[in-house]
């Protein structure tokens, strides 16, 4: 046992979560400025993208505060294959704004 670390077991899935969404902040930032790509999500589509970046920041900065919290020692099977499930979601995500801005810049 490792003198002081404590267990967290949601701390990767976490960590995994905060850098996905900032990726994805930014990768719609630079998809909306060159006018590669459009916001699908109803709510984000009436933002700037600056103001849409800054908000993905923001809400990644909301989720890094989660590590500093008790959540991550929570051994909960439904929060560990819901942030999984989130984070897959995420990945495909960012795969969709990667393949489109290669297409931009190829095509």
């Amino acid at each position: 046992m490792r003198i002081g670390k404590q267990h967290k077991p949601l701390e990767k899935h976490v960590w995994s979560l905060v850098v996905l969404n900032f990726l994805d902040g930014l990768l719609t930032y630079v998809g909306l400025s060159l006018g590669a790509i459009t916001e699908a999500n109803p709510i984000l589509a009436s933002l700037s993208p600056f103001a849409l970046l800054m908000t993905k920041l923001l809400l990644s900065l909301c989720l890094f505060s989660f590590l500093y919290t008790p959540f991550v020692r929570i051994q909960s099977h439904s929060w560990r294959y819901s942030l999984i499930f989130v984070n897959t979601l995420y990945s495909f995500i960012l795969l969709l704004h990667l393949l489109w801005l290669i297409l931009f810049f190829i095509g």
